[in-house]
């Protein structure tokens, strides 16, 4: 059986079941960006299937109350269907900001204690540090266990502004997420700045006798040790930030 064949009994089958193909096909628009850009969904951790399935789960639960979008019916299918995207391009990029300010946050203290490793998760970001893909994947729980999902396909749900009315929201979001992030390692930095002026007090004091690379080590441990003092800390300003958007 071929393509166009599979497609014909799938319209066949929406048909008898009232449903509008159309409809989910632009409402399923609307939620592919979030499916495919929110961390908390797992990125390159699903398989595509299983995220184009969960993208026509929420379209189905949305459709009913976008109805007829603004402009479908006078514009072709193909255009109707990027405009749909774009609307829900804004939400997507809102939602994930949570999780990339904890993976930058996370990413400082690994550059703190030295580390240039990489962590290979595929439910993260690729350039993500050991440190940042441990706060992503704890801020992705946070998001999803206050109910993230929920919020986002409410938001999907709800009558969209139009596409350059959206801008100042995402600007407002990201210095948010920015903020939240500058909050979260400045603490740490502040510790990383005595520890160095520590280490620098005690090479001099050892001088003559070579210790710098002894210290090195002793410096990632106690940044290590600090995080973990302030890590509850961290976890509170993540999961209000996790809590909040979109």
């Amino acid at each position: 059986m071929t393509a166009p064949d599979y497609l014909e009994i799938l319209a066949r089958i929406t048909e008898r079941a009232g449903w509008d193909l159309a409809g989910l096909g632009l409402a399923w628009a609307r939620v592919a960006p979030s499916v495919l850009l929110i961390p908390a969904f797992g990125l390159s951790a699903v398989p595509g299937p299983t995220r184009a399935v969960l993208g026509l789960s929420i379209a189905a639960c949305i459709g009913p109350a976008l109805g007829a979008p603004a402009g479908a019916q006078t514009l072709p299918f193909a255009a109707a269907f990027v405009v749909e995207f774009a609307r829900g391009l804004p939400i997507a990029l809102t939602a994930s900001l949570a999780l990339y300010a904890a993976s930058m946050a996370g990413g400082l203290v690994d550059n703190l204690r030295g580390s240039r490793e990489q962590a290979a998760l595929p439910n993260v970001d690729p350039g993500a540090t050991p440190m940042g893909a441990l706060l992503a994947v704890l801020t992705g729980l946070l998001f999803l266990e206050s109910g993230g999902a929920i919020r986002v396909a409410q938001a999907l749900a709800a009558p969209s502004p139009p596409l350059v009315g959206a801008l100042p929201g995402l600007v407002r979001s990201l210095t948010g997420a920015i903020e939240v992030a500058v909050a979260v390692a400045a603490p740490l930095v502040g510790a990383s700045i005595v520890v160095e002026l520590a280490s620098a007090l005690i090479a001099r004091a050892a001088s003559p006798a070579f210790i710098v690379s002894l210290l090195a080590p002793i410096r990632a441990v106690a940044v290590l040790a600090i995080a973990a003092l302030l890590l509850d800390r961290m976890a509170e300003l993540l999961a209000l930030l996790a809590a909040s958007w979109p």
